[in-house]
């Protein structure tokens, strides 16, 4: 995985390009590259392509980015991984195209020269891409369908501009915390996320998941076509104990053993047990529990039991109120934009790098597809839109129901929660806060649940079957042969940080300082006193209380 930026039309400064760079370091410390050259037409125009490597497939320099084709006609940047870049090698090598390297990267770069923007639809993986046609003087952008990878950009009269991370934008000088973007501060209140295409930067938006762009340049300026939809390519219908070994599969390849995020519950576990099933030798998991937190689930116990029955090298990491604290400026800084979440898996990821995982496989997806949560069996859309808002938000009541009106959909209720969990909570916070976070501190995350084989077996079911005996009852049943009853048995308890008495006890997070911090961006004091008086109540209900603080010590690092 990588960090990248681009602009075509205005040059971008030499000391802006060092400042973009050392804003995307994190997420790529093996290696930077830029491509810089002038247009011909019109001649004062020029592209830009920065780069930052995370070495994941073909750890030699022949991976190395920008990468440009043999001709210089085309030039590629890309974050991600391409599951079936093996397949498309062939196909491509059957073309006549000679490869220099194993990575997936020239994949692409081969890939688009023989079948331009139909390439985007025969991916399996999670990427976003970068191409510049020399040739036809156009860049095209690209993103998984599923938004795994982030792709931000920006639109002004005298360029176009794209990056991994909103901290790129801040570093090139084209955004600022000082200019916020309202519709998203209402977005953030109501929900503890940004929902997409909004960011809190004013003028910078994300890229729509599985879509394509064409920007052209000439003598009349940058034309940006309307983004065009791509559907990411299925097998023919396979049993979903076939479908998942495939998954996991596909997932595990490149130059770097694969580790897994080990709670206790069913997800993580039953990619334990496949993983097991398909590998041989040392599988590391990890597991984070906690200490002296009052009100904490800890699950170590379990993971430790499932570790054990598949053989798993396992080990557990203990979260203290001092960890809490250690770790709050960095995970600030990894988060890119506020987020109610991310700092959970901020925590494991921390401890998975130190014990030198490169690349792990979390459970993220399951619960959307596969209908893990109570309140995807509602039948209202309304009620269960409303379940996922955060109390005590500041805006006023006809403005907090036309946001929710605006969310709730009109299409077929059996399919809608899970569209409505895909669309909006797993890309606009877990998806988005896990790759953040992960990639900040150089750690992969791959999500097998997410494979598209996968997602069109789940989309192809009802409500009725994924609910036939509970919440994810088709995993549950696959799962039966693999785990232990005990793990199969548990009601879901999900990996909640304890955080009321740290929170309560420190006084950097006083109420009276928050109100005094985000005065500044018009949030009511009352919303910040009631979400305070909401955690002394009930120490599990700090969500609310939580988005005040990440919100306003983000603002804090300007």
């Amino acid at each position: 995985m990588c960090g990248l930026f681009g602009q075509l039309g205005a040059q971008l400064k030499e000391h802006s390009q060092y400042l973009v760079l050392k804003a995307l370091n994190e997420r790529g410390p093996d290696g930077h590259g830029i491509h810089i050259e002038q247009l011909d037409i019109p001649s004062d125009q020029c592209l830009t392509l920065l780069h930052t490597r995370l070495a994941i497939q073909d750890l030699s320099s022949l991976g190395h980015q920008p990468m440009g084709s043999p001709e210089g006609d085309l030039w590629l940047v890309f974050n991600g991984e391409i599951y079936n870049q093996l397949q498309l090698r062939q196909e491509l090598q059957q073309a006549g195209f000679c490869f220099r390297s194993t990575s997936d990267t020239e994949v692409l770069l081969h890939g688009y020269r023989y079948w331009g923007n139909r390439l985007w639809g025969k991916l399996n993986g999670i990427f976003a891409v970068a191409i510049w046609d020399r040739l036809n003087a156009e860049l095209i952008l690209a993103r998984d369908s599923c938004g795994v990878k982030p792709l931000l950009w920006q639109q002004r009269s005298a360029a176009l501009t794209f990056a991994s991370e909103l901290s790129a934008f801040e570093a090139a000088g084209l955004a600022s915390r000082k200019q916020l973007s309202i519709e998203a501060l209402h977005s953030f209140a109501l929900w503890g996320a940004v929902e997409a295409p909004l960011t809190l930067l004013q003028g910078v938006k994300v890229f729509p998941a599985g879509h394509f762009v064409v920007c052209k340049a000439g003598h009349e300026g940058l034309k940006v076509l309307q983004p065009q939809p791509f559907i990411a390519p299925v097998a023919a219908p396979a049993p979903l104990a076939d479908l998942l070994v495939q998954a996991v599969s596909r997932q595990s390849i490149g130059d770097r053993a694969v580790g897994l995020f080990l709670s206790g519950g069913l997800d993580s576990g039953l990619l334990g047990a496949l993983l097991r099933q398909q590998q041989q030798g040392p599988i590391n998991s990890l597991s984070v529990g906690f200490e002296q937190l009052p009100g904490a689930v800890d699950e170590t116990d379990q993971a430790a039991h499932t570790a054990a029955q598949l053989g798993l090298t396992h080990q557990r990491v203990v979260i203290s109120a001092k960890d809490l604290e250690a770790s709050f400026e960095p995970f600030l800084a990894a988060i890119d934009q506020p987020s109610i979440d991310g700092f959970n898996t901020f925590l494991v990821s921390q401890a998975a790098r130190a014990i030198g995982m490169v690349v792990a496989f979390s459970g993220l997806g399951a619960d959307e597809l596969f209908y893990g949560y109570r309140h995807m069996a509602w039948r209202s859309a309304h009620k269960r839109l409303a379940s996922r808002r955060i109390s005590a938000s500041g805006l006023n009541p006809w403005l907090k129901n036309e946001l929710l009106r605006a969310q709730a959909k009109t299409s077929d209720q059996a399919a809608t929660a899970q569209q409505e969990e895909c669309g909006r909570y797993l890309q606009n916070t877990l998806l988005r806060d896990s790759d953040a976070v992960s990639m900040a501190l150089g750690l992969e995350l791959r999500v097998p649940f997410l494979d598209p084989d996968l997602i069109a077996f789940a989309k192809g079911c009802s409500s009725a079957e994924h609910l036939r005996a509970g919440p994810k009852t088709l995993l549950r049943e696959q799962a039966e042969a693999l785990l232990p009853a005990e793990i199969l048995q548990r009601r879901k308890l999900g990996f909640n940080l304890p955080l009321a008495s740290w929170l309560s006890s420190d006084k950097r997070f006083a109420p009276s300082r928050l109100i005094n911090q985000l005065a500044q961006i018009e949030i009511p004091a009352n919303a910040i006193w009631r979400s305070w008086i909401l955690m002394q109540i009930s120490p599990r209900r700090f969500a609310p209380y939580w988005r005040w603080v990440v919100l306003s010590e983000w603002l804090e690092r300007v």
